[in-house]
């Protein structure tokens, strides 16, 4: 792990910063939004369960309920191919964007920069208990409540650790802008 933080440290640079989030926005705009469309209802505030801060049993029954079998098996298909892909792009993105803002404290700090990527293992891990909740309930209908509870787990999991990434881009840009005014 320490290798692949001082991997990062000395490796990642502005033009690294803007090329991958470059890619993040692309990926987004380009390949997210129009895959979503597959499995989103217009009348629905909840577009995506994973979108929101945890869900119940109830929560995700409703939201297969209003889709049709063709909108769960996309539904399943973006979760686990380009939801999953997308993870890997948006966690190299912060990773990037820790590493450069935390350069100069990189012997201090520690692997700090790879905190993005429990985020990103919590997204996956999340991705595939709802598609094998979507897939059971193809099956049969029904949900497992304690699967049910465990994708919730996961996902109140994986928005803390993107809480926890904001904050620490946050924290770089002001010591980034408190270094300036020193060399000033």
């Amino acid at each position: 792990m320490k290798r692949t933080s001082q991997f990062f440290y000395q490796n990642s640079n502005l033009k690294v910063v803007f090329l991958i989030t470059a890619i993040f926005m692309g990926y987004l705009i380009l390949v997210m939004i129009p895959k979503a469309t597959g499995f989103e209802l217009s009348s629905s505030n909840v577009k995506s369960l994973g979108t929101s801060f945890g869900f119940d049993q109830s929560d995700i029954t409703t939201f297969f309920n209003t889709r049709t079998d063709v909108m769960i098996d996309a539904y399943i298909n973006f979760n686990q191919v380009w939801d999953a892909l997308f993870g890997l792009i948006y966690g190299l993105m912060y990773v990037v964007w820790v590493s450069v803002l935390f350069k100069p404290f990189f012997n201090k700090v520690g692997s700090i920069n790879l905190i993005p990527l429990a985020q990103v293992l919590f997204d996956w891990l999340e991705n595939y208990t709802l598609g094998t909740l979507a897939q059971q309930y193809l099956v049969d209908g029904t949900i497992t409540s304690s699967t049910a509870d465990l994708a919730s787990a996961f996902c109140m999991i994986k928005w803390i650790f993107s809480g926890l990434t904001y904050i620490l881009i946050l924290v770089g840009i002001i010591l980034l802008i408190v270094r300036f005014f020193k060399m000033k």
